[in-house]
């Protein structure tokens, strides 16, 4: 489904939702990629600004503490900004015409004739309510919705929201920016007349995997409120639809609700996990304790490449693996066509599946995804004689090179990728790591086991280990947290990502 390509020297208002990535539109996501200016707000998902190209210039414009730039600033520069011919992309949290000032920027827009155009979003009270279970309306209880700011004073005398009204209306009362005005606001529906015992419910970082929903009813929803803190942002619902959560509570049931896991993988890793445990509600916090690269010289990987044909096996022990010495042949003008007179081999399902996107199936996948697990494989092959191709990482273990040496197989091992350790300032740890309020940590290789260690220090990192459970993505991975001294509390019986998450899933549900 393609959209048109932004234009130069226009505007787009774009509605972001109201936390969740996911609940972008599909063309919001794609203006992101074509933008030349992104102009974002305080409340996003900082995954949406990854879908801009790599030119595109991306400007924070919301408010931090009550400081930030004005409406007008944020107009002026949407003006000069398409003014000078750049595809600009306003991403607002949310819907843009929806208490989001979209419309007053589109009113300035239009007065200097520069193009635009909106594109709406989930609204915070649609989105939010159903991620809380709440719908906005239901039939036999309520057929409106009124949606209104508790930004002013409830009590002022003359308010522009008519409370007095709205107290006699049987409708759903849905309050933006109320945090702060809640028990004013229910003392004034409670004196014109609202019952008391109308059921509410307030949202904190609706559709956000840290969301917290209060349920009260009217008369005691300042008490109930103050004694849970909930903070802004916050959408408040009012009415009996709030009496159906117990039946439609989807979000806040499914099994990683309100966890907090750390993954260690690298960023080029980390995308694929971090959205499966998202998608089971986790909130999930990324340290890349590994920075794959390609190596600093390629002479050796080349050579092999252009010898293929001397070799009878090529054995890919991960899926970096696969994909830097597959695109090494593509960068020699080579195809899938030149491991044609060589048989392959896969660590595990995860390797194999990256060789099936270059069109190549694997002729050997051990049964026990690891080393030993190849090792145990060729057991019942001869392999005297035969010459073995390992390209692999410059950390890569050398158990299978050592095993098929001793049956008097020649190895020729190659470095295809670089496992380095990035440079992590403190400041750059997740402050739940460093506050050590995690419910697990994910390991997926030995050498995120050993930089942990090396990152945080002994003390630090065995302070977290011992009071966090821990998740490997496979058996050699695990030999590396107990060898530290460390039990691990998961560990998949098919070593690939889906599988590692269902373990999980699993995990915490066994606990809950």
């Amino acid at each position: 489904m393609n959209a048109p390509l932004p234009e130069p020297g226009h505007v787009y208002l774009v509605g972001a939702g109201p936390g969740d990535p996911g609940l972008i539109s599909v063309k919001g996501a794609q203006l992101l990629a074509h933008a030349d200016l992104i102009l974002y707000d305080e409340i996003l998902d900082a995954r949406l600004l990854e879908l801009a190209n790599e030119e595109c210039e991306k400007l924070f414009v919301g408010k931090r503490r009550g400081k930030g730039p004005s409406q007008e600033e944020i107009n002026e520069l949407l003006v000069q900004h398409a003014g000078a011919g750049r595809r600009v992309v306003r991403l607002k949290g949310g819907d843009p015409y929806i208490f989001g000032r979209g419309s007053e920027e589109g009113v300035r827009l239009r007065a200097e004739g520069i193009p635009f155009e909106v594109v709406s979003g989930v609204s915070a009270a649609s989105g939010a309510l159903a991620y809380a279970g709440i719908p906005l309306t239901h039939r036999g209880i309520t057929s409106t919705a009124v949606l209104v700011t508790g930004h002013e004073d409830p009590a002022k005398p003359i308010p522009s929201v008519d409370w007095a009204l709205l107290a006699k209306l049987q409708c759903t009362l849905i309050i933006f920016m109320g945090a702060r005005r809640i028990g004013e606001m229910a003392d004034v529906l409670l004196q014109n007349g609202r019952s008391p015992s109308t059921p509410v419910s307030v949202i904190e970082w609706g559709t956000w995997p840290r969301q917290q929903t209060l349920v009260a009813t009217l008369d005691n929803l300042a008490e109930t409120s103050r004694e849970r803190g909930l903070q802004s942002p916050a959408i408040i619902a009012i009415g009996e639809v709030v009496s159906l959560r117990d039946q439609l509570n989807w979000f806040e049931n499914k099994p990683l609700f309100g966890r907090r896991i750390l993954v260690t993988r690298s960023r080029e890793q980390a995308g694929g996990l971090r959205l499966l445990l998202e998608t089971e509600a986790a909130e999930v916090h990324c340290l890349p304790l590994l920075e794959i690269r390609a190596p600093d010289h390629w002479d050796e990987v080349d050579r092999c490449i252009r010898d293929l044909d001397r070799y009878h096996w090529v054995v890919f022990t991960s899926p970096n693996a696969v994909e830097y010495f597959m695109g090494r042949l593509r960068f020699l003008e080579l195809d899938a066509r030149a491991l044609g007179g060589v048989r392959v081999a896969a660590v595990g399902r995860s390797t194999a599946e990256n060789l099936e996107r270059f069109g190549i199936f694997s002729d050997l996948i051990p049964a026990e995804q690891s080393q030993e697990g190849l090792v145990q494989a060729f057991a019942d092959i001869e392999v005297a004689g035969l010459k073995f191709l390992l390209p692999g990482s410059s950390l890569g273990r050398p158990l299978l090179a050592d095993e098929l040496g001793r049956r008097e197989a020649t190895v020729e091992r190659v470095t295809t990728y670089e496992n380095v350790v990035p440079q992590l300032e403190r400041s750059a740890l997740p402050a739940c790591l460093t506050a050590n309020d995690l419910d697990l940590v994910i390991f997926a290789s030995p050498s995120s086991v050993a930089n942990f260690v090396s990152v945080l220090g002994e003390s630090e990192s065995r302070d977290v280990l011992d009071k966090t459970a821990i998740a490997t993505i496979g058996p050699t991975t695990s030999g590396a947290v107990r060898d530290l001294g460390f039990e691990v509390a998961i560990q998949p019986q098919e070593s690939t990502v889906p599988e590692l998450v269902r373990s999980i899933c699993h995990f915490f549900r066994s606990r809950a």
